[in-house]
């Protein structure tokens, strides 16, 4: 069974989300979780002592707060963000905006597509109206001509 310590040390906490103004770090304390691996917990065969340890995990327990702007998901960070110079030229957040466009694209694509359906689907039930209505006359008509004296019996005692 893997030792697992959890400490409190000095942290940063921030939104998720790059547009809103938590985005910003703060200050905070986080809790910095270590997982100790034992060759004994890796199915070691007992000729290393049990308190050797093989292997460890370290990362910052991430809690399910919100967001103090928007009320979205956090991020809790043990190091600071690094801030990289802006030598592009480019607006940072350019790439955001362009799959937000992409996927404003997509759905717009999306309805226009059902629109253009749901417009086919309706001229082919017109179409069939129509065609029922004009078979409907053709009935009509040919029920309301007079009848006339038909074909003469065939008369089986002549033969």
């Amino acid at each position: 069974m893997p030792t697992v310590t959890d400490i409190q040390v000095d942290g940063y906490v921030s939104c998720r989300d790059p547009k809103c103004a938590g985005y910003k770090q703060q200050s905070a304390q986080v809790t910095l979780r270590t997982t100790a691996f034992s060759y004994q917990d890796n199915g070691g065969d007992g000729s290393v002592p049990q308190t050797a340890i093989e292997r460890e995990a370290v990362g910052v327990v991430q809690f399910d707060d919100a967001c103090e702007v928007c009320g979205g998901p956090v991020i809790f960070a043990a190091e600071e963000r690094p801030e990289y110079a802006q030598v592009s030229g480019q607006d940072q957040l350019a790439l955001l905006a362009i799959n937000q466009q992409t996927q404003i694209q997509d759905v717009q694509k999306l309805v226009f597509e059902r629109e253009r359906a749901d417009l086919e689907r309706e001229k082919e039930m017109l179409e069939l109206r129509n065609m029922m209505a004009k078979q409907q006359e053709t009935i009509q008509e040919l029920l309301s001509r007079p009848r006339g004296p038909g074909r003469p019996r065939k008369d089986t005692d002549s033969e």
